[in-house]
């Protein structure tokens, strides 16, 4: 099979890429690797460098009197994380957790071995230097949301709406020139820019025939419709929170990094958190000790399960583990992610001789939609994603995403030899919530990952109402034209391909992860609405496993913003120098 060998090639660049690696050519961009015995004390011990880890060491450390231990997991982030044309080589390799739900053949017919991906960076910058480097707030309401959900205005739109400024240099002059410039921020750490695709103004005309208006900047005032899509992306290198906030104070004196290093437990005294034990990658475990603050940032699937490693969750899952019960909180409950349906839509190659690919720029990415059904709602319904891919790229994506073999194999088949525009869906108005929690007392086994996509049924409607409603697309006149068409499913001949039952069948098929996962120590329930975990002291959670709700959109800069929140109060907390 053409696709088994093709990721059989995708392996083996991967390994080639580890070998280089070991070269550390990228190594002088990051805090060198410190030395931290047993017993050491910082006045804030950080539990990863992920999105926002990144972040809060950054923020804290701008205070020269404040001792920051930053611990990751993993390495340094190599080449293939920092140049965006090698990013398909980051995924499902040693880079990334790893997660996978357990096999389920009715919830993910159509995904490798019946199992739900659940990736997360294992480097520094976490998920953020393995990602789509889609830069994406969300909507307004989602925060008033949030703040009405814990009664605490200050995580409202209008105030938040300061921090996701503060850490952003946006560098689109066609949105810094435009009334959209307010809100946006120049002076920040993450370089921001837009992507421009070539064919961009064609499909202008394809969207507003479908009644959708085509917009400059989805993350302003007016963000239903389409745009070029902002990414972190700037000179050709990933603005990763590894780069674009550690980078530039790789040299602080009083932030100490330890890479490679597994945080297995938080110590506590009482109820008062004192530290994290360790295991770092000459499987040597020792005791950090925090004089203010442990900060876990491990993410969504992460931070819950060193959470019940350290007795702090459900009380039926510690006592099934025969762990003492430290605070009995719905710790790994809530879970949320971005469920995608994928399509493809193949088209008459045009250029049959394609030109080299720039590895620097980001090729593929067309134009993302904020979209809107009928009805008085001012929120979008669902998120539309558009590439441009030649049959190979599709073949990577899908399986980048988990799809089995054959399915990939199917499409490819379908897609070689034309262009196809990649249609990734996802509504926003989902009911379904999963669960994280513990495998085994093992920190180095993967937690327990339940999300099953269509538990609600109600789910399942949203979402074949939403590719019914985006399926208009071929039959635009630009997409006439051209002679597009989709890309049908074997599986579902028995329905009349386009019909109701016909998506339906699809959709149970062709979903898949978004690798958007939040939630799981949700304000209001596990950390208060200062991130400080209810029933001990001494200890927060920074990072999307706070969200109450998911966001519309990405979820890597809203993590951003929440560091940035964060930080400022743990500063007020602490009366740090701000």
């Amino acid at each position: 099979m053409y696709v088994a060998d093709l990721i059989a090639n995708v392996t083996r660049v991967q390994y080639a890429l580890s070998t280089i690696s070991m070269l550390q050519l990228t190594s002088f961009r990051y805090p060198l690797q410190s030395t931290v015995s047993d017993g050491a004390s910082f006045d804030f011990v950080i539990v990863g460098a992920g999105s926002a880890g990144s972040v809060l060491a950054n923020r804290l450390t701008e205070d020269p009197r404040i001792t920051v231990l930053l611990i990751e997991a993993g390495g340094d982030p190599p080449i293939e994380s920092n140049i965006p044309g090698l990013s398909s080589y980051t995924v499902r390799s040693r880079l990334d957790w790893n997660h996978t739900s357990g096999p389920d053949k009715h919830a993910y017919q159509c995904l490798q071995d019946n199992q739900y991906p659940a990736d997360h960076g294992k480097v520094l910058g976490g998920t953020s230097s393995i990602n789509g480097m889609y830069y994406v707030r969300g909507h307004p309401e989602n925060f008033d949301s949030w703040a009405a959900a814990i009664d605490d205005r200050t995580w409202n739109y209008s105030n938040v709406l300061p921090y996701f400024k503060k850490s952003e240099r946006l560098e689109d002059w066609e949105i810094l020139k435009s009334k959209d410039r307010t809100y946006h921020g120049t002076d920040g750490y993450i370089r921001i820019t837009k992507i421009k695709n070539s064919e961009f103004e064609n499909f202008t005309k394809v969207f507003k025939e479908m009644g959708y208006d085509v917009v400059s900047d989805i993350n302003s005032k007016q963000n239903i419709g389409f745009s070029e899509q902002l990414v972190t992306l700037a000179d050709g290198l990933r603005q990763s929170t590894a780069n674009a906030f550690l980078s530039p104070i790789k040299s602080r004196a009083n932030l100490v990094v330890l890479k490679e290093t597994m945080a297995t437990k938080i110590t506590f005294d009482k109820i008062k958190a004192t530290g994290v034990e360790v295991t770092d990658n000459n499987k040597s475990t020792f005791t950090v000790k925090a004089n203010k603050e442990v900060i876990i940032s491990a993410g969504a699937i992460n931070s819950p399960q060193l959470l019940l490693l350290s007795g702090i969750g459900p009380k039926n899952v510690l006592n099934s583990f025969n762990r003492p019960v430290l605070a009995d909180l719905p710790v790994g409950q809530n879970l949320q992610n971005h469920q995608y349906v994928f399509l493809a839509v193949k088209m008459p190659q045009t250029n049959p001789t394609a030109a080299p690919v720039n590895p620097y720029e980001y090729n593929s990415l067309l134009a993302t939609g904020y979209l809107k059904l009928n009805g008085s709602g001012t929120a979008p319904d669902y998120q539309v994603v558009t590439q441009t891919l030649d049959a190979d790229g599709f073949a990577v994506s899908c399986k980048y995403v988990y799809f089995n073999n054959e399915i990939c194999e199917h499409f490819y088949n379908e897609l070689k030899g034309k262009k196809a525009l990649y249609i990734s869906i996802a509504s926003f108005k989902f009911q379904t919530r999963g669960t994280v929690s513990l495998k085994s007392l093992d920190p180095y086994e993967s937690p327990l990952i339940s999300i099953k996509p269509y538990s609600e049924e109600i789910d399942f409607e949203h979402a074949t109402r939403n590719i019914e409603d985006f399926a208009r697309i071929v039959n635009t006149t630009y997409m006439k034209n051209l002679g597009a068409e989709f890309v049908s499913l074997p599986s579902c001949k028995d329905f009349v391909f386009g019909s109701k039952d016909y998506w339906k069948c699809y959709v149970r098929c062709m979903t898949s992860s978004g690798f958007h996962f939040t939630s799981t120590c949700a304000m209001g329930s596990v950390v208060d609405s200062r991130l400080r975990v209810f029933g001990v002291e001494g200890l927060r959670v920074v990072d999307a496993s706070v969200m109450p709700s998911i966001t519309s959109g990405n979820t890597n800069a809203p993590t951003i913003m929440i560091a940035e929140k964060a930080s400022d109060m743990i500063k007020k907390d602490h009366g740090i120098i701000n």
